[in-house]
């Protein structure tokens, strides 16, 4: 039994892919008999005891806020819990608390793993502020964690190189997981229709809704899509920026193809399964830099259904290119011309990777806190 201490800048109720992760490997580690803490800033989530105590303990610190979560400051630091650790693994290298956790660790002679996530994006942000800035704290904060790391992981092959090259640093290739339901539940594909009253051909966009994702590209291409493809519908699942939803839908109905998109809002993840389910494929039209790890993926390929994705971050690295969907440039027409291929040759696309689920992820990670914990 291993006493893991996992560090994440934020944290349940907060909800993104990152905490969503280490709170899926924190629980299945502790299903398991571990002894598991989460370590976490108390941003945006104030009204919420110090100390949780559950399956996983969860640690709340004091911290300065900033409405950059990479610069969140500790005000504290929970030392008799870093020194009762096995192994304590930081979740993201350019937040400055999960450095600061970490650092206090290995002071106090701990094993540190961390995850390496959005190796260097920043250098290709679309900001010039933060290109410039952010980049090099960025990169700064990323060779002083070089120097204290004892086991790196990456999530995909593209940021291990990357690592590798920039940092010198050999990390093992941990992905991140979906949860056992997508391989359980049966074809959703008719609960979704009849729940959203949604009939016909459908390809769909799963994910948050904001100008770095790309969904004003694919209302654009799906406009040029349509003269071809007259019975398809677009579906759109998600929630996030308003202003920039507003304008989404403004595009859609000048190219007068409105009655053609249905936006869905969030939905629960049966839902979601549905509609993956019901899609004749899944599009991923990002422009944003960052993208290290999209766990939507994975849930599509759970699913058995094709993608289109664009060639941003480690994307293309994500799928098996003309076997299990197709990568395409972030434009308009590039990603037309990639979902109506994949639309008229839907037969011949395959997953070929299956993907991890929690529980697998999981005990990969024990498996490597325990080599270097000995």
């Amino acid at each position: 039994m291993l006493r893991i201490v996992h560090v994440s800048t934020l944290f349940f109720p907060f909800v993104g892919g990152l905490e969503r992760a280490v709170q899926r490997v924190a629980e299945e580690q502790a299903k398991v008999g571990h002894e598991v803490t989460v370590v976490t800033s108390d941003a945006y989530a104030e009204d919420r005891p110090r100390v949780e105590k559950g399956l996983i303990t969860v640690v709340r610190v004091k911290s300065w806020k900033n409405p950059y979560p990479y610069l969140i400051v500790p005000r504290e630091i929970p030392r008799d819990v870093l020194k009762n650790a096995d192994i304590v693994v930081g979740w993201g290298h350019a937040y400055y608390f999960v450095y600061r956790m970490v650092k206090e660790a290995k002071n106090h002679g701990k094993p540190v793993g961390m995850y390496f996530i959005g190796v260097d994006y920043l250098q290709r942000h679309y900001n010039p502020l933060f290109k410039l800035l952010g980049f090099q704290y960025q990169r700064t904060l990323t060779k002083r964690l070089a120097e204290i790391v004892d086991t790196p992981f990456t999530t995909n092959e593209f940021e291990k190189e990357l690592l590798k090259a920039g940092y010198g640093l050999d990390s093992f290739v941990i992905p991140h997981g979906v949860d056992e339901i997508y391989f359980r539940l049966p074809n959703m594909a008719k609960y979704l229709r009849n729940k959203y009253n949604v009939d016909g051909r459908i390809i769909s966009y799963i994910g948050r809704i904001h100008l770095t994702k790309g969904v004003d590209l694919l209302i654009k291409a799906f406009a040029k899509i349509v003269k071809t493809e007259p019975d398809l519908k677009l579906v759109i699942a998600g929630k996030g920026d308003e202003k920039y939803l507003r304008k989404c839908l403004n595009i859609a109905k000048m190219l007068s193809i409105h009655n053609k998109i249905r936006y869905l809002g969030y939905i629960p993840e049966e839902d979601k399964i549905g509609l993956i389910d019901a899609s004749e494929l899944v599009v991923i039209p990002s422009r944003h830099a960052g993208e290290n790890y999209s766990i939507i993926i994975d849930e599509v390929k759970a699913r058995g259904k094709p993608l289109v994705v664009t060639n941003y971050g480690a994307l293309p690295y994500r799928i098996k290119n003309a076997v299990e969907g197709i990568v395409v440039n972030a434009d308009a027409n590039s990603l037309a011309k990639g979902i109506t291929y994949v639309l008229n040759n839907i037969d011949m696309f395959r997953i070929v990777e299956k993907p991890y689920t929690w529980s697998e992820v999981a005990k990969k990670l024990v498996d490597l806190y325990i080599e270097v914990a000995q």
